[in-house]
């Protein structure tokens, strides 16, 4: 039967490259890590290197053996977590699903307060989909956006709580001709290309489209993506301008500027949905009373 020490040790030597390497990496004597992939190679009964100058070089067997191994230490580390969960029991999951600039802005700071009072919890964070989407499935907490205007989508199995609304800003390449403007009304921009900031047809896509028709005009949508950092890009490359929530803009890259959009202002609701059968946790309670407290300060 191999030994997984001396096999961690040989992927080792094979990953960085040589025996001293290995050795500083792994704070071991070069000597000592000779010592065990010696005696590896006597297990296997194959040639896993050959010298090369004054040090050795894996043979294509051991490279190959390097190369399978690796399932060995992810099963064990697999194994590994199931034995903590039966001694234990397992570990609790919150499952959150949020659009991009929730998931920059609000979540890093929510995780890492969650798993400081609850440290097994363990987070998985999703870029949600619109709402309406053929494909979407609710996580336990949802953080999405709603039409001010329309009537509010209720998840059966779900408690909605409205976070905060913010507005809309228009985002212009440096150079454009409105990038020095104090404001804009949506009637100046009915001849320009826009970037879509929203290709699924969610809320934050119809927010836009409803505030230029209320200008009088439909967008010339040129271009779009469901990321914001790519819409900021093109905008930067000067493929058309686009409008973007404040929690969106926080961070601009270089070659876009914001500009204040009335006449109207478009605008959307933040909600956060929670699912029912997961509330009573004192860890979800809390990963909602945080979720809260960033949205009020957005």
């Amino acid at each position: 039967m191999l030994d997984t020490h001396r096999l961690a040790i040989w992927r080792a030597v094979v990953a960085s490259g040589s025996v001293q390497q290995a050795a500083a990496n792994l704070q071991y004597t070069p000597a000592t890590i000779s010592q065990h992939i010696i005696r590896l190679e006597k297990d296997v009964s194959l040639p896993l290197y050959e010298r090369s100058g004054r040090g050795i070089a894996p043979t294509p067997v051991g490279v190959r053996l390097a190369e399978e191994s690796g399932e060995v230490f992810s099963s064990l580390r697999r194994l590994e977590a199931t034995l903590d969960d039966l001694r234990r029991g397992p570990r609790p999951r919150l499952e959150i699903g949020c659009f991009s600039s929730a998931a920059k802005e609000w979540i890093p700071a929510i995780v890492s307060s969650v798993v400081t009072e609850f440290p097994t919890v363990q987070f998985e964070i999703s870029l949600s989909p619109a709402t309406d989407a053929d494909d979407w499935s609710p996580h336990d907490l949802e953080i999405h956006s709603e039409v001010p205007s329309l009537q509010p989508r209720a998840i059966p199995g779900f408690r909605r709580q409205v976070l905060t609304e913010e507005g809309y800003q228009l985002v212009v390449a440096s150079d454009h001709r409105l990038a020095g403007a104090e404001a804009v009304s949506m009637s100046q921009l009915s001849d320009e290309a826009w970037v879509n900031a929203d290709i699924s047809n969610s809320p934050a896509a119809l927010i836009v489209t409803r505030a230029c028709n209320a200008a009088g005009f439909e967008p010339n949508f040129t271009a779009g993506s469901d990321d914001h950092y790519a819409v900021l890009a093109m905008v930067a490359a000067g493929v058309g301008v686009s409008a973007l929530p404040s929690l969106a803009i926080r961070d601009l890259p270089n070659g876009v500027t914001a500009v204040p959009l009335i006449d109207p202002t478009p605008r959307r609701r933040i909600v956060l949905q929670t699912r029912e059968a997961v509330r009573h946790y004192p860890y979800v309670r809390t990963a909602e009373d945080l979720i809260h407290a960033r949205a009020q300060t957005a």
